[in-house]
Parts: C-alpha cells; structure tokens; sequence
C-alpha cells in the first residue's frame, strides 16, 4: 500500500513511497542513529551502539543499491575526504604496524565515514538536525552528572576537587570537551527559536554543562574557550564584550584559586612528548609510522629510551611515558606524515569555506547563524587539538557530527542560491 505524501531523503523525492519505505527511512534509520549518537558519552554501552551503528550501516547499502542516489558525494568534502582515506589506505604498505594500523582504518575512519554519510542523508531537514543537536546535549548533561555523581557523592570528594576517576573508561577531558561543545549547541538552540519550554529545559541544561566544564578543570579547555566565544558571538559586539568580561574572570579565579597554569611537572610532560613527536616526525617526515593509534607507544617499533635522550636537557622529563602525542595535528604527522597533515588541513579549509556559504545567507536568519555555530565547533576542535588528542570515539562522533552539519548547511545554501535546484528537488 502507497502513502501519497512525497518522500524526501537524500537527493531524491520518492513521489508515492510505500509504508515500509516512510517507515525505514524517516523512523527506524534516524532512531538507530539518534541511540548511536546518544549512547556515545556511556562507554559501558558499547553492545547497543554497536548493534545500533551496523544495523544503519546494513540499510544505507540497501538504500544505494534500490536508489542509486549518490548525491551526498557532490560536496566539496568528498575530494579532501578521498584523498585523506586514500593516503591513510596506501600508508599500509609502510606502516611499521600494519594489522593495528588496518584496524584503526576501519574503526576510526571508515566507520565515521559512514556515519557521515547517514547523517547527510536521512538527517536532511532542520527539525532532524535540531532533534540531533538535543540528543547530544541531552546525552551528555546525563553522562557528566552520572560521573559527578559517582565521583562527588559515592566516591566523598569535595566539591573543589578535580573530578578524576581512575580507570574510567570516559576521561575528563573528553567529557570536559563533549560539555563545551554541547554548550555551543545550546547558545544556537536558544538563538534560532525555541519554545518558552524549550528555551526553559536548554537553561537548565547550559547551567549543568557549565557545571560539567567547571568540575573537569581543564587548562587547555579554558585557553581555548575565548576563541570559541569570538566566533560565536561575534555579531553581537555588546553581548561578545560581557562574555568576555565574564571568562576573563572565570580564567583569573581558574588560575587562582584552582588549577595553576604554572605547572612545571605538566609542562615538561607535555614538552619531552612534543620534542620526541618532532624526532619521529622527523625521521620518518613523508609517510609517517602508520594510521595506528597504538603504535607511537609501542616499545617494540620505536625506540623511546633513544628519542628521550635526544631531548634537550632543559626540556627533558625521565619519567613520563610516550603513549601518543598530546597534539592532535602533531599525531597525524606523526602517523601519516607531513603529506597526511596537510591533507586535513585541506578538509579543514573547505570546512572553512562550506561555513562562510552558509554565513552569508543573510536573508536566512537561521542559517546564517548554524553556519557561525560550525566555524566555532571548527576552531573548538582546531585549538583544543594543540593541546589534546582528539581522534578517539567520544570525540570523533561529535567531529562526524560537524561536517555531516557543514554538508546539510552548504547543500541548503546552494539551493537558496540557485533557483533551478529548488525547481528540481520541489
């Protein structure tokens, strides 16, 4: 049986879609990748997001084989992302671990690669992307406040502690990071248009975020945090200028009375594993050690006692282990070279220019405004990975979930600035 209201997913419009097809396509699939995305801040859940993750997967083949509908590959992320993938794949040849670094191929690149492109496709209105927003902000207030809950109530730790819980599966920075990005998510909420209970429920969440991102006490979130609010704000001089009166507080009584910049122990840590990040990078400056997460800190590969002496002495920490380097664009030199680094760079500037299509639709209030929101989650990733690793699974859903945006926001652009786009797909 046929129900006659068109079907729009992807690039197509099925004019007089059957029941199953409205039903796998606007419910089962959204829902499955909503559980995915939600589930992503509860390490313990791994069965359920699994089952989740290649149930979607399973139909998004199916939707390529009945459709044929290959439209979510027009953009202009689909060069710099083939291109990455490639020199990633052809990095087997000399990786110096080439089952780990085939592994984390598939379970760090391919399987958000697919994740992209189901977001791209079945999450291509404004009400799926807004539902997507609330997941994460939603998933993550729960996830923070169960961990403070354990933490400051079980676990009978003052309030000014450092939250840290040894040997859990979900880091603090991490969560620190998944809190600052939810948080942009709620300033766009609140922006764009919500209801009077909409706009009360996104309150309560921003001040349990706050409180999140307070408890982490994360240096590298803080030096980041002005950036970000420069980017976000910054068509609001006034409001731009009292936030920034607020955080240039916050930061003093961070440094004060909290956790110091001036950690001599930190910063030695992190200089001997940066200076040792160079010596591999410059050993091996084209190709890199291999796609690997795991293989900077494998003792058997690469020698770490001979990296650590060539470290000068006034930089040097003999104690410290190197596991990977705390620098996201340090780790991808390391692991796919020079060549690897600047190919995202290149994902990162059309990134860049896809944001600035979108933020010059200024007949559309609210595009223009989700493309500043993807310019500042842009800067949020680049600047908390000078500091941080930021491929692991917590962050690179959300990293999935900023360029599928950026796709859908550039997609809507072009339509807005050619009429005969909205003709075809009307």
């Amino acid at each position: 049986m046929q129900n006659f209201a068109p079907l729009r997913v992807g690039g197509i419009c099925i004019n007089q879609p059957d029941k199953w097809e409205r039903f796998i396509w606007e419910r089962v699939v959204p829902f499955l990748v909503l559980v995915f995305i939600a589930l992503n801040p509860f390490p313990h859940t791994t069965a359920i997001r699994e089952i989740s993750y290649y149930s979607t997967a399973a139909l998004l083949m199916f939707y390529f084989y009945r459709y044929h509908d290959w439209s979510v590959l027009k953009t202009p992320l689909t060069l710099p992302f083939a291109l990455f993938t490639g020199w990633a794949v052809i990095g087997l040849f000399w990786a110096l671990d080439v089952s780990a670094s085939a592994n984390d191929i598939r379970s760090h690149l391919l399987k958000y690669i697919v994740l992209f492109l189901l977001l791209t496709i079945f999450f291509n209105s404004r009400a799926k992307i807004r539902l997507l927003f609330w997941t994460i902000i939603v998933s993550v207030v729960i996830s923070g406040f169960h961990d403070m809950y354990y933490f400051y109530v079980v676990g009978k730790n003052t309030f000014m502690t450092r939250m840290c819980i040894p040997y859990h599966q979900l880091p603090v920075g991490p969560l620190g990071f998944m809190a600052l990005f939810a948080i942009t998510l709620v300033v766009h909420l609140l922006r764009t248009g919500e209801g009077f209970w909409g706009k009360c429920v996104l309150t309560v969440c921003s001040g349990g975020l706050f409180l999140i991102l307070f408890v982490t006490q994360m240096r590298s979130l803080m030096v980041t945090l002005p950036f970000v609010i420069v980017t976000l704000f910054w068509d609001k001089k006034k409001l731009l200028l009292a936030v920034m009166l607020i955080v240039i507080i916050c930061l003093y009584l961070f440094s004060t009375q909290l956790r110091s910049f001036e950690n001599q122990v930190s910063e030695t840590d992190r200089l001997t594993i940066n200076y040792m990040s160079l010596l591999l990078i410059k050993e091996r400056p084209i190709t890199g050690i291999g796609f690997s997460m795991e293989t900077p800190a494998n003792n058997k590969l690469i020698d770490h006692k001979a990296l650590r002496a060539k470290v000068p002495q006034k930089l040097k920490n003999e104690t410290v282990e190197y596991s990977s380097p705390h620098n996201m664009w340090l780790g991808l030199a390391v692991r796919l070279g020079l060549v690897g680094l600047l190919l995202f760079i290149f994902i990162i500037i059309q990134g860049v220019w896809m944001c600035v299509a979108g933020r010059k639709q200024h007949d559309n209030h609210e595009l223009r405004l989700r493309g500043q929101l993807c310019l500042c989650l842009l800067v949020l990733f680049s600047a908390y990975g000078l500091f941080n690793e930021v491929f692991m699974h917590f962050l690179e859903a959300l990293l999935c979930v900023l360029f599928a945006t950026i796709a859908l926001l550039y997609c809507e652009a072009q339509k807005l600035n050619d009429p005969e786009i909205i003709k075809a797909t009307s």
